[in-house]
């Protein structure tokens, strides 16, 4: 990723990248099946999953585009693609394609009836850069759906300066790679910056004593350990520290999670 379209990702990917987006996946399957509703029906339909991971969403829409229609998964992360290709085998599904790409250059797609990005403009050095290529992907008429973060309304019950410090280290992190841990709040303007019309949002977030959403602060802090340690932002005695603070703090049954407020954002090529 060069520096001067992509802030360097901060989460480790490969099988453990994969672990931690099926976790979320799960935290967000039925927010994401209903920002997708808004969009009409896709049977037959092209449609692109900028930043597909390991293909959740990607999956997804292969299922409302039927097989008579195609989705495009679009992701830099080789060790991820070679793992959603081996998923979409195992799973039996023949109608989506997954390609290595920097989603800030030119994309191998025309007349998409929907694109979807989700957690990737927070990363982006200019999130534009990816918003023009996703409206030069669509169709006119074509709609653009977007999930992104907002790290500001993170919050635990009871206080835990482990859970707090964690939060910490992730904002510094990504704003050190020239990303904005914050970007969820602000979606409608380089939306429209961008050219699409008819844009709105809404705010999703997950909280509770869920399994899953009180494992996702620990997965997030796992991979962000790299980066904090290249950066220089943290010990390998002080993320030891943590990490097992957090664990023993989210393994009691009386604490809350919430996690990071979720944005959504939507709009049409004019």
């Amino acid at each position: 990723m060069t520096t001067e379209h992509f802030a360097s990702y901060v989460l480790r990917g490969g099988e453990e990248g994969r672990a931690r987006l099926a976790v979320i996946a799960r935290v967000l399957a039925e927010p994401t099946r209903l920002l997708l509703n808004r969009s009409e029906p896709l049977e037959g339909c092209t449609a692109v999953d900028a930043g597909c991971g390991s293909g959740d969403v990607t999956f997804e829409l292969a299922k409302r585009v039927s097989r008579a229609g195609q989705v495009i998964g679009l992701d830099y992360d080789e060790d991820k693609i070679v793992l959603a290709r081996a998923e979409a085998r195992r799973r039996g599904i023949p109608n989506v394609e997954f390609c290595c790409a920097n989603v800030t250059h030119h994309w191998p797609v025309h007349g998409a009836s929907l694109v979807s990005v989700r957690f990737v403009l927070t990363h982006l050095v200019d999130p534009g850069e990816a918003l023009d290529q996703a409206y030069e992907a669509l169709r006119p008429g074509g709609m653009i759906v977007v999930q992104d973060i907002d790290c500001d309304g993170e919050f635990c019950d009871p206080a835990s300066a482990a859970f707090l410090r964690k939060g910490e280290l992730f904002v510094e992190a990504v704003r050190r790679r020239g990303g904005d841990p914050l970007i969820g709040r602000r979606l409608l303007r380089p939306l429209e910056a961008a050219g699409f019309s008819d844009v709105h949002s809404s705010m999703v977030q997950p909280y509770g004593r869920n399994a899953d959403v009180k494992r996702v602060p620990l997965l997030t802090f796992a991979a962000i350990r790299d980066a904090l340690i290249r950066l220089g932002l943290a010990s390998i005695e002080e993320i030891g520290g943590v990490t097992a603070e957090l664990e023993a703090f989210l393994d009691r049954p009386d604490t809350t999670v919430g996690l990071p407020r979720i944005f959504h954002a939507w709009g049409r090529k004019q």
